[in-house]
């Protein structure tokens, strides 16, 4: 069990339930309520930007607790992980990030204005994903910083999975999100 703490900032709007505008409460996977606070958890955002009708719209989001995170990492290749590993730590323009993080201390929602390995301006992209740590009712700044990933980085990311990762995060949307196969090409769960 993960010790319960109220370090961190207010989970951003960005963040928040689509559909509530209130914090996520449940992990997708295993329904624990992440209110309480005993372990850390990911949300994960994705969008898609509709410029005719002037619209931003989120495809899918959840949240998924450390302990159901973990296994969805363990049933993922070895192979994939170390390819995306290697993509994140050569690609991430950490220093970018670290200063929108400076220049705006307070509000995260301007730390998430770029993708991080691409650059490119979120207002830019037709579609992007979203994701970041929290716990309890805080974004968990300390434990791993908020993340923006692009359409572009995405697709280089998917063409470094293997297919049996594929065929896992094929089985993830399915079962959560009743997205068939031939859709989840465009997605990448981080």
């Amino acid at each position: 069990m993960e010790e319960n703490t109220n370090e961190g900032i207010p989970i951003p709007k960005s963040f928040l339930s689509s559909d509530t505008n209130a914090p996520i409460q449940r992990c997708i996977d295993c329904d624990h309520d992440l209110m309480l606070g005993d372990r850390h958890y990911m949300i994960e955002k994705v969008f898609k930007r509709y410029p005719n009708l002037d619209k931003l719209e989120v495809l899918f989001e959840y949240a998924i607790c450390s302990v159901c995170y973990e296994k969805m990492k363990d049933a993922l290749s070895a192979e994939s992980m170390a390819n995306l590993s290697q993509y994140m730590m050569q690609n991430s323009d950490m220093n970018a990030l670290q200063k929108r993080i400076e220049e705006n201390p307070e509000d995260p929602e301007q730390w998430l204005t770029h993708c991080i390995i691409k650059g490119t301006a979120k207002d830019e992209m037709k579609e992007f994903q979203m994701g970041a740590c929290f716990r309890g009712d805080k974004m968990a700044t300390d434990f791993m910083p908020p993340f923006l990933i692009g359409e572009l980085a995405i697709e280089e990311m998917n063409e470094l999975l293997s297919e049996e990762t594929k065929g896992e995060m094929d089985d993830f949307m399915g079962e959560h999100f009743g997205i068939p196969p031939e859709l989840r090409k465009d997605f990448i769960l981080i």
